[in-house]
């Protein structure tokens, strides 16, 4: 075989090998932003306690349902080539999560389950929420703000002057330090609230929200 034969062969290889990776990174790749307002749309067509409203994502959300997560659904090799899509909304009438698996492909939905104590991460506008309702809290605001000036000697005059943090808390992470109110998280939508001064010192105190019920439950010393 001459040298010009070498080289086609060579060029051809790389050429398949290179169809072959394409084909696997579209088999694999995340959800486009069409593709989840689509499985959005199909997920609220058969969750009856979801907003309807699904012109646009950001506006799906109501009082008692939260969007959680759309993200690509792992499926095995023989299915490699079916695009399914994972929706998570939180039902906060009912206290459960509402998982449906969409056939992006089919346009039809798989299948929907209703499961209490599954708490995936909190959203952005969760994370507003608690921190609206520990700063309605009177009682709390107050404590906020002494330990704020013990830390920095300043007056705390907005919520803006710190950094908040929060993730989904569960009872069973500290059983023994818990009242009654906190003890119902996990199956109701619960945050632990971290507070930060803008230059990273941490409160000593952290909040314990229900979000299920709207109220501060108890402070977690540290």
């Amino acid at each position: 075989m001459n040298t010009m034969n070498l080289f086609n062969v060579a060029c051809t290889s790389l050429l398949i090998s290179l169809s072959g990776t394409a084909l696997q990174a579209n088999e694999t790749d995340p959800l486009s932003p069409s593709e989840q307002e689509k499985a959005l749309s199909l997920s609220i067509s058969v969750t009856s306690r979801a907003a309807t409203n699904t012109q646009r994502r950001s506006t799906t959300n109501s009082d008692n349902n939260e969007l959680l997560l759309i993200e690509r659904r792992r499926i095995g090799k023989e299915q490699s080539s079916q695009r399914l899509a994972d929706v998570y909304h939180y039902d906060y009438t009912e206290n459960e999560t509402i998982h449906t698996v969409i056939n992006l492909d089919t346009q039809q939905v798989i299948s929907t389950q209703h499961q209490q104590y599954l708490q995936l991460p909190l959203t952005e506008n969760e994370l507003q929420r608690a921190s609206d309702i520990i700063f309605a809290d009177l009682e709390e605001a107050a404590l906020i703000k002494s330990e704020y000036q013990r830390i920095t000697g300043q007056y705390l005059s907005s919520p803006q002057q710190l950094n908040i943090k929060a993730f989904a808390f569960s009872s069973d992470t500290l059983p023994e330090q818990l009242n009654p109110a906190s003890q119902q998280c996990g199956l109701h939508r619960c945050a632990q609230v971290l507070l930060y001064t803008h230059d990273s010192i941490v409160f000593e105190i952290s909040p314990i929200v229900n979000l299920s019920a709207g109220i501060v439950t108890q402070n977690i010393g540290y």
